[in-house]
């Protein structure tokens, strides 16, 4: 664990160099550009949060401490981060977001991201100073997007991560077969109900299992009703699916139906993004090239 934390830190501090001979070399292979390195700092990133959750999991295991019984880890993060807010506070800035490990500053200067970085290492917390937005729209605790000054977005949460919505109204990078496929899980089993040509009471199901990729298929065009097993034994549209037809990526590709997607299943999510951020201030402004 301790290799990894010092990776992500030596990739995020442009220090490839060292990075390249940790973990015997294996992250060599992908620290051959910026973008790379972006990437692979943001996967170690994920791997290293998920340590968090891990010491108060309800199974045995390495990064579990016995005596940590009613979760005296988040307990301390979360004191030490009101009283960080507050001492912010005094110093007379504003604090737009903050949470068990981040806090978000406009106008932040050196003096209050070095008083930050001092006031953790009393408690024992070494603070990395994570980057300068130009904007940032703050949705709710967990789900913001956001421009740097180099006019690169970032999206966190679900609703701005999604590739059709992130291309098109962000990083207007062109769309690929894979930015109309949705990723659907459920913990009973998946079924596509192919009834477009049967009678109203009549179904045809289709085992699909517990996870599967799909695409949106316009009316018409041979997609299913994508369903997930209920507990009672029954169906119920899975997540997401309701009011629009599905069919595995992998049919859709065989078949050659690139052109049977039905993007206005995409286009409600750029509609319901745009809505989103209208709530806060100019859409326009927001996403003009810097």
């Amino acid at each position: 664990f301790k290799q990894l934390l010092d990776a992500r830190l030596a990739i995020k501090h442009r220090k490839f160099n060292e990075a390249k001979k940790m973990l015997n070399g294996a992250l060599a292979p992908y620290l051959e550009s910026e973008e790379q390195a972006d990437d692979l700092s943001y996967a170690l990133k994920i791997v290293i949060n998920s340590v968090y959750g891990l010491t108060s999991a309800k199974f045995d295991c390495k990064f579990k401490d016995p005596r940590n019984i009613d979760n005296i880890v988040a307990k301390r993060g979360s004191l030490f981060m009101i009283d960080l807010k507050h001492a912010v506070q005094e110093k007379g800035y504003v604090v737009a977001h903050i949470k068990t490990d981040s806090i978000k500053i406009p106008n932040a200067d050196e003096e209050i991201i070095e008083f930050i970085k001092e006031f953790g290492e009393r408690y024992g917390y070494t603070f990395e100073y994570e980057a300068l937005y130009s904007k940032l729209c703050l949705v709710n605790n967990a789900v913001y997007i956001a421009q740097d000054k180099f006019g690169l977005w970032t999206a966190t949460g679900a609703q701005f991560q999604v590739p059709y919505v992130f291309k098109t109204l962000f990083s207007k990078e062109p769309l690929v077969f894979e930015d109309f496929c949705e990723t659907k899980t459920v913990t009973s089993a998946l079924y596509l109900d192919m009834n477009e040509n049967l009678e109203e009471d009549q179904h045809d199901y289709h085992f699909i299992g517990k996870a599967g990729l799909f695409c949106p298929i316009k009316p018409g065009c041979g997609g299913g009703i994508l369903l997930r097993q209920t507990k009672e034994g029954g169906f119920a549209a899975a997540t997401g699916s309701k009011g629009y037809r599905w069919m595995e990526a992998e049919m859709v590709r065989e078949l050659g139906k690139e052109e049977d997607i039905d993007e206005s299943y995409y286009k409600h999510l750029v509609d319901e993004a745009i809505k989103e951020i209208s709530l806060y201030g100019d859409f326009e402004w927001f996403v003009e090239e810097v």
